[in-house]
């Protein structure tokens, strides 16, 4: 059913997150309908055009105060969700030296374990994060 009287309630950053906030209030009982950005401008540059072309949510202009904290809420839960990517890319990799040359090297957390080649003297390292414990001990030789 149309809206009477909207009034756009939410900036996406996507046509996704427009949908997953308009399910979000139209399962709490506020009417929200999705206008999408499916416009073609500025694709070429390399992306739209900000704050011209964005998906948007729009919802009765009597609903506002209803859908203000599910809003608020939404927005508080993507900005802890965005911050625990960021922290958990920032610290998935590893430095250490390069045994040939002494370059200090770094590489993804996933390569740990693998063996690489030195961007600098182009000889093969072993990627061992200096961090993680070692599973391995140093067999006592004595006798």
């Amino acid at each position: 059913m149309p809206l009477k009287d909207p009034i756009a309630a939410y900036n996406a950053s996507s046509n996704l997150e427009a949908h997953l906030v308009c399910t979000l209030l139209n399962e709490a009982g506020v009417e929200a309908m999705v206008v999408e950005d499916v416009s073609t401008a500025g694709l070429w540059v390399g992306g739209t055009v900000s704050e011209i072309h964005k998906p948007q949510v729009f919802i009765e202009r009597d609903d506002i105060e209803r859908a203000r904290p599910l809003l608020t809420d939404y927005d508080c839960q993507n900005a802890t969700r965005t911050a625990a990517q960021r922290n958990s890319a920032a610290v998935d990799f590893i430095q250490m030296e390069c045994e040939h040359c002494r370059s200090l090297l770094q590489f993804a957390g996933s390569l740990s374990g693998t063996v690489q080649l030195c961007p600098q003297c182009r000889k093969y390292v072993d990627v061992v994060d200096p961090n993680a414990p070692q599973d391995w001990q140093i067999a006592d030789e004595s006798p």
